[in-house]
């Protein structure tokens, strides 16, 4: 991240595109903490840095030491807490400000002031408790947070020292505009190296015991050694003499094995893995020697805290919002909700009614309003061209004067002069009329011949039967088999009459089968059911099984159907044609 203005909206976190969104949102995250870290920040810049840099005065000289009492009135009483939380914002300034820029100048120099106060803070609690051990239940908060703080320093120097090589070996119109731009970067680098070693000695003459116990031995053996070159320096030929003792002195902090190695970081753990620098003490031999595994335990209780520290907040900025939705839903359940809800309705079923309406009257305005323009638009085109128009048309009007007289013809603007009519063309029209008449008639008639043979399969010659109806013994109730023989005789009986009788209609219903089978299908449909000896060709009516109500009335012969379907008004012309 680069140089950040303390002062930028949270706007300046533009939302990643859909395709980016995933992957980009952890950075957009990252970006607003940033920007949030350094405004709260920058509002301790008055009580951090004084207002005169005179070593002379006496205020100069309280320089990062002006919030260690405990009595200070303007930040309250609870001087901890809010010294671990500044701890934290500056570490994530550290982690993503841009080496060259002036917010990073400014986090180290803050970060700086922040050590001192927690060193004091530490000091106290071990003269209060007699104990100086490293990760004591007295000061293990804040001897895990100087571990932090050196960590990230190391890390910060090694990304201070691949901007400045990146710097010295590229031209300055690279990455400046100008050669000033790019002076100015470089001091400023410098400035921000001293800043991070100061820190990291302070934390090593302050409590040397934490980084003995928290880092593996070649770590704080190289660390130990680049701290003593700071104190003792050593003049070399091979520096060259137009460096200044300070920024020589730098440059060798640097090169030393310390910041120049141990830059990997190890993932540790099964079930809840972490990140841990390389450096930390895990267990490492090293000149037949194991480390310690306290400084991995140091940094799974960080991540541990850094987690619990996440849930408070979410369960901080959940809080409001839960119960702000359980007043609210509370407030949803009375009855004044329910009488504004019923009037909102009501509200917006007449608005909407009205609205249907108003909409409707206005589409009928407009619609008018347009019929009543063109009709003018029209008339008005008829009265600029009738003057020129040598070939209109008149007709008898439709309207009589007040005399009752229709003597004054009127413009028939819809004479139609039949140029376009074709004689061959109407010809063919009536042709095909025609045809497809005959067809529908050829049809209907083929539909009455199917239904008068499908009617004529039904029919059943009726005649009266000589034998009368054998009444029911109306005494015949009781037990089975009572009166048996009797009925048995009596339907012998009818059965030797019976078939005496029906014998002479078991062959005219042959006969009536035979005929009605057999030469269907040489019979026409005019002649179904027709016997031949009989004198009346509709004697077939008598026998017909007609619906209820209908019953032959009356025939009427010679008789001519004619179907008008259309009526053609004008004057016939007669030709020779075909």
């Amino acid at each position: 991240v680069s140089g950040i203005n303390a002062f930028e909206a949270l706007a300046g976190a533009n939302p990643q595109s859909n395709g980016q969104k995933k992957d980009g949102s952890r950075t957009q995250h990252r970006y607003v903490c940033v920007v949030l870290a350094s405004q709260v920040l920058t509002l301790l810049d008055a009580f951090i840095f004084p207002d005169n840099l005179d070593s002379t005065k006496a205020a100069s000289q309280l320089h990062g030491l002006a919030l260690v009492r405990t009595t200070e009135p303007r930040l309250g009483q609870s001087q901890g807490p809010l010294l671990a939380s500044l701890v934290r914002l500056s570490l994530v300034l550290l982690a993503y400000l841009e080496p060259c820029s002036v917010r990073f100048l400014q986090a180290c120099s803050r970060l700086r002031c922040f050590l001192h106060w927690a060193l004091e803070i530490i000091r106290e609690s071990v003269a209060l408790g007699g104990y100086s051990v490293a990760f004591h239940e007295l000061t293990a908060p804040w001897d895990r947070l100087v571990l932090s703080i050196v960590l990230l320093c190391h890390r910060a120097l090694q990304r201070c020292s691949v901007v400045l090589v990146e710097m010295e070996s590229s031209s300055w119109d690279k990455y400046f505009s100008d050669v000033e731009s790019r002076q100015k970067n470089h001091r400023r680098l410098f400035r921000s190296l001293l800043e991070l070693r100061e820190i990291i000695l302070a934390a090593y003459r302050g409590r040397n015991e934490v980084l003995r116990a928290a880092l593996s031995l070649q770590a704080h053996e190289a660390l130990t050694r680049g701290l003593e070159e700071i104190t003792n320096p050593k003049r070399t030929s091979e520096s060259p003499k137009s460096l200044s003792s300070k920024e020589a002195s730098l440059r060798a902090f640097l090169e030393n094995d310390w910041v120049a190695n141990f830059p990997d970081v190890v993932t540790v753990g099964t079930k809840k893995p972490f990140q841990m620098p390389e450096q930390v003490a895990n267990g490492q031999v090293y000149q037949n020697r194991a480390s310690s595994t306290r400084g991995r335990e140091a940094i799974a209780e960080i991540a541990s805290e850094t987690s619990a520290i996440l849930r408070d907040y979410i369960v901080l900025l959940d809080t409001p919002f839960k119960a702000f939705c359980e007043n609210q839903r509370k407030w949803a359940e009375t009855d004044a909700v329910r009488d504004l809800e019923y009037d909102g309705d009501i509200a917006v079923k007449r608005l909407s009614s009205k609205y249907r309406t108003d909409a409707l009257d206005a589409n009928k305005t407009a619609a008018t309003r347009f019929a009543l323009a063109s009709r003018r638009f029209v008339w008005i085109g008829r009265l600029a061209t009738e003057p020129w128009n040598q070939g209109r048309y008149w007709r008898v009007p439709s309207y009589t004067d007040l005399l009752f007289r229709k003597i004054l013809f009127s413009v028939n603007y819809d004479f139609d002069n039949h140029f376009d009519a074709s004689y061959e063309l109407t010809l063919g029209k009536e042709r095909e009329k025609m045809q497809q008449d005959e067809r529908e008639s050829k049809a209907k008639e083929q539909e009455l011949k199917e239904a008068l043979l499908r009617a004529g399969e039904a029919i059943v010659p009726y005649k009266e039967s000589i034998t009368e109806d054998i009444e029911e013994d109306e005494e015949g109730e009781g037990f089975v088999g009572w009166n048996e023989e009797a009925n048995n005789d009596s339907s012998d009986d009818v059965g030797h009459h019976s078939d005496e009788v029906d014998e002479p209609n078991n062959n005219d219903a042959g006969s009536f089968a035979s005929k009605s089978h057999d030469d269907l299908s040489e019979m026409d449909w005019d002649q179904l059911d027709i016997d031949e000896h009989e004198a009346d060709p509709f004697a077939w009516t008598k026998k017909f099984m007609w619906s209820e109500g209908e019953c032959f009335v009356h025939r009427f012969e010679s008789v001519i159907i004619v179907s008008l379907q259309t009526t053609t008004e004008g004057t016939l012309l007669l030709t020779s044609h075909n």
